[in-house]
């Protein structure tokens, strides 16, 4: 079988396979409408996007705005706030959350033609359809996170690397650079390709896009170096046990092949039935069963694939695959999974449609269409829900979780009743800046009340905050204001569940 045939070839965008392609990317956003979502994500993460995208647009550079002395900022890559800064300048949140929808649909598009080069027609199309209708490609459609550009990024990084010109590999390389700019994840495309190229023994290509990658790598180590050199670099993080209780320490290399094993698992049990079920669809035998079933196929697909020929896709399969499974525990989740979507389903329906037949013939349709059938019930099942949220928030009445509306109600007081220069301790500091325009950082993690409140003064705080967002207001904080209560008064109280706003006090002057 020649190269051409095993890739599928390189047919026009339009025609039948494209129209299909350019379908399926149509109605994923027809159904992200459906389950389009216009309050902001819970996680914080989004407010500081949009934070450092309006510090860029004002001209104020690269900085955290919220915090206190508007420092450099050095943990995300520029090119989503730069994108954000752009897209602020002619609209609103409501626009950036639309331009999400319209990456993830390209991504969907984008697949199949990635596909079609890489594994054949058939797979390539399967894949699109299940990622058209997958919940949590819909979900991180109208999140302002890194996961729609980045997840784009990769599979066009992917699918220009199948060309076999000098020009289609500093394109590749183009797009992984942009991965690594959104995302510093994106550290496993920048090196996959160069990688890739070299076992195929072009030592010359994989010489000159590895010093690109060399230099992205170096250049981005570099600004965080001079930035800020006492936060934690990317492998201080990585080993952490828990990020959110640093008392608990690293891991070591022992501890890190057990912490490996152990969101493999997770991944399999858990993270990939709710990944294409939706939340909570993994629970249960039946969850387990289909992650082993996801897992085995895309194992069958890597290898048969790698048999054939080792390239960029299997091998930034197993490099983002390994760097997913050493992160921290609690950071294992569909959205670290989102990106290798596209690269799993195209292996998964590898060995499906290689089936014999006569079961092979019906089976390699009828798979996908169980798995996209679920798909749209949690469309159907979440859509009234958010169509009504929608509705609600055109009318001033936005529907975020309870706990979440109530810390912007304490925000919006702390905006109308503190002074400008007020500086308010928070567990969301990017959010409750973004409704309370009043700067503040995140209070220590810390079980002893006493380096909490030395961070607070440091700090500046004027006032803190006690939510009902995280457990480790609990756990840090309020056992200092317990410890502490001649230093606290409280201002504010209010929403349900309730927030409230205490302010710092000074410490009582010593008696002669």
């Amino acid at each position: 079988m020649t190269e051409r045939a095993q890739e599928g070839g390189r047919g026009p965008l339009w025609g039948t396979f494209g129209l299909t392609a350019l379908g399926f990317a149509i109605l994923h956003v027809l159904l992200g409408l459906l389950v389009f979502e216009p309050t902001l994500f819970p996680g914080g993460d989004n407010a500081g996007y949009l934070i450092l995208g309006d510090a860029l647009r004002s001209g104020e550079g690269y900085r955290d705005l919220y915090l206190p002395g508007t420092p450099l900022h050095a943990r995300y890559p520029p090119l989503l706030p730069l994108l954000l800064a752009g897209l602020g300048s002619i609209g609103g949140v409501g626009l950036a959350k639309l331009a999400m929808l319209l990456l993830t649909a390209t991504t969907v598009w984008a697949t199949a033609h990635f596909g079609r080069q890489w594994v054949g027609a058939g797979p390539a199309l399967g894949a699109a359809g299940l990622l058209a209708v997958n919940p949590t490609l819909l979900e991180y459609g109208h999140y302002i996170l890194s996961e729609a550009p980045f997840t784009l990024c990769i599979v066009a990084a992917l699918w220009l690397s199948r060309r076999k010109d000098r020009r289609g590999a500093a394109l590749a390389m183009m797009a992984a650079v942009a991965a690594f700019a959104t995302r510093t994840a994106g550290m496993t495309i920048l090196v996959a390709l160069p990688i890739a190229w070299l076992l195929e023994g072009r030592r010359r290509r994989a010489l000159w896009t590895g010093g690109i990658a060399a230099g992205a790598l170096g250049g981005w180590a570099l600004y965080q170096r001079l930035a800020a050199a006492e936060q934690p670099g990317y492998l201080t993080q990585l080993l952490l046990v828990d990020p959110y209780t640093p008392a608990a320490g690293s891991v070591g290399f022992a501890g890190l092949f057990a912490r490996a094993a152990d969101n493999c698992w997770a991944y399999v049990s858990r993270v990939i039935p709710e990944t294409f079920l939706g939340p909570g669809g993994g629970a249960g035998v039946g969850g387990t069963v289909l992650g082993l079933a996801v897992a085995a196929t895309v194992l069958a697909g890597w290898a048969i694939r790698s048999r054939e020929r080792l390239r960029a896709p299997e091998v930034f399969a197993v490099l983002y695959a390994g760097l997913i499974a050493v992160w921290p525990s609690v950071w294992t989740d569909r959205r670290f999974l989102l990106p290798l979507v596209p690269v799993v389903l195209l292996l998964a329906l590898v060995p499906v449609w290689r089936l014999p037949a006569p079961s092979g013939r019906w089976l390699k349709w009828a798979a996908p269409a169980v798995i996209a059938a679920f798909g749209v019930a949690w469309v159907a099942d979440t859509g009234p829900g958010r169509v009504a949220c929608a509705a609600s928030y055109r009318t001033g009445d936005p529907c975020d979780p309870p706990a979440n509306a109530s810390l912007y109600e304490a925000a919006r007081w702390a905006r109308d009743n503190t002074p400008p220069g007020a500086i308010i301790a928070n567990r969301k500091p990017r959010l409750f800046f973004w409704y309370a325009r009043r700067q503040g950082g995140l209070y220590p993690f810390s079980g002893d009340p006493a380096a909490v409140m030395r961070g607070l003064e440091a700090m500046g705080a004027d006032y803190v905050v006690v939510d009902q967002v995280s457990g480790t207001t609990q756990r840090y904080l309020v056992p200092a204001i317990r410890a502490h209560e001649d230093r606290f008064e409280a201002v504010y109280v209010g929403g349900e569940p309730p927030s409230a706003i205490f302010r710092l006090l000074q410490p009582a002057a010593n008696a002669d």
